[in-house]
């Protein structure tokens, strides 16, 4: 109305030449303004209001009617994925923040995730705990790919510093997806471009939540007298110290105690559900763990890293041969150079029945183990920082080995 009234004051000649011709040009710098800050009007160039609406009702309908355009190319479908990605800034998530991470703080850093990223993130739920957590799939990269690459850490509860980790790990991918960054010359987007990734940060919420926070950190009751009665099959009274060393889930199994990797021979020296090192009845016989195999089954992965503390340890081997052998050492050679960790292949040593193990013997995928940090468990929150520089390459170094075709499922 300002405007209409201004340029009618201009016809009329009641305003002069210079001022005209000042108001004209703050109305083109306002409405440039306009343009840079809403497709709607970039689509029509145009920065009336009205006009605007209008554009955007027409770009509504637009996206309503058409149908989607098939993923004729793995690259078109990527480029697709990153059309609404905004620049996404690592500084202002809880993971680069927390001092401890909560499930809570995961959660806010989800919504700004979703938020901002658009198309470029897809989340997928693929499980809720008997606490009434969700597990989350997140999947970054091209929908369409030929390649699958798997990220997870938390899945042993007082090691929940790797949730963090992971999650930093997912938001930097973002945010140099977004801000076109490239790892040794080659374009994030570029390595992307016919690979998927799947992070899940956090693959043992409940625990986590008993690890950090004791009872508090659970939502029923029903739960908190599951986590009392194990206090007691245990014989420990519920202190802080007890459950600040929680490391399985809520029904009181150590997940990666619980794949179908040498499970039957595995002796828990327990039997019965507990706080540490119980392996369940079954192989995935609880809701996290079978969510976890139920995924890699189904994008039967071309590798998997998998996140613990504490060592600064990588464990690659689980009695491999050939090929499947060559190409879990080549993965973790390459992680020890960027992160200075020592690898250890005596596999006859260690605990069988890990995700890892299964994963490997199972399924032929070369997968590993990175155990970070150093000291007890849970590891100090003033170590982040140095673990993170540690491992911040390891996920494009490792998309980069995908693209170039050095790591596989062996079928």
């Amino acid at each position: 109305m300002r405007r209409r009234l201004w340029l009618l004051l201009c016809a009329l000649g009641v305003l002069g030449t210079a001022a005209c011709g000042a108001g004209e040009s703050k109305a083109n710098a306002a409405a440039k303004s306009k343009v840079v800050k809403s497709s709607a009007a970039a689509a029509t160039g145009e920065a009336s209001k009205a006009e605007e609406k209008e554009s955007e009702s027409s770009t509504a309908k637009t996206a309503a009617t058409e149908p989607a355009a098939p993923a004729s190319t793995a690259e078109s479908t990527a480029e697709t994925a990153e059309a609404t990605l905004s620049i996404i800034q690592t500084e202002d998530y809880l993971c680069f923040q927390s001092n401890l991470y909560t499930y809570g703080e995961f959660q806010r850093d989800l919504a700004a995730l979703q938020k901002n990223a658009g198309a470029a993130l897809r989340v997928d739920e693929i499980g809720q705990t008997v606490d009434g957590n969700k597990l989350y799939d997140f999947r970054v990269g091209n929908p369409a790919a030929e390649r699958h690459l798997l990220v997870f850490g938390g899945i042993h509860a007082r090691e929940y510093i790797t949730a963090q980790l992971v999650m930093r790990q997912l938001v930097q991918l973002l945010s140099d997806q977004s801000t076109n960054g490239s790892y040794e010359n080659i374009a994030v987007r570029e390595l992307l471009s016919n690979t998927e990734i799947h992070f899940i940060p956090m693959a043992n919420p409940d625990g986590i939540g008993i690890s950090q926070l004791g009872l508090e950190g659970l939502h029923t009751e029903a739960v908190r007298e599951t986590v009392r009665q194990i206090a007691a099959k245990d014989g420990k009274a519920l202190t802080e110290s007890y459950l600040r060393q929680w490391k399985s889930n809520a029904n009181g199994v150590d997940l990666n105690r619980n794949f179908d990797a040498l499970w039957e021979s595995y002796n828990d020296h327990l039997g019965h559900a507990s706080a540490d090192h119980y392996k369940g009845t079954a192989p995935e016989c609880e809701l996290e763990s079978k969510a976890l195999a139920d995924l890699t089954r189904q994008f039967q992965f071309d590798a998997t890293l998998s996140y613990h503390t504490q060592g600064e340890v990588i464990y690659w081997n689980f009695g491999q041969e050939g090929e499947l052998k060559n190409m879990s050492l080549l993965l973790a050679n390459r992680v020890s150079e960027l992160t200075g960790y020592r690898l250890d292949g005596n596999f006859q040593a260690l605990d069988t029945a890990g995700y890892k193990d299964w994963a490997i013997s199972k399924l032929g995928i070369p997968s590993l183990t990175i155990e970070a940090g150093h000291g007890g468990n849970p590891v100090d929150p003033a170590q982040m920082d140095a673990i993170w520089r540690e491992n911040r390459d390891v996920v494009p170094m490792t998309l980069k080995l995908l693209k170039e075709g050095q790591l596989r499922r062996v079928r």
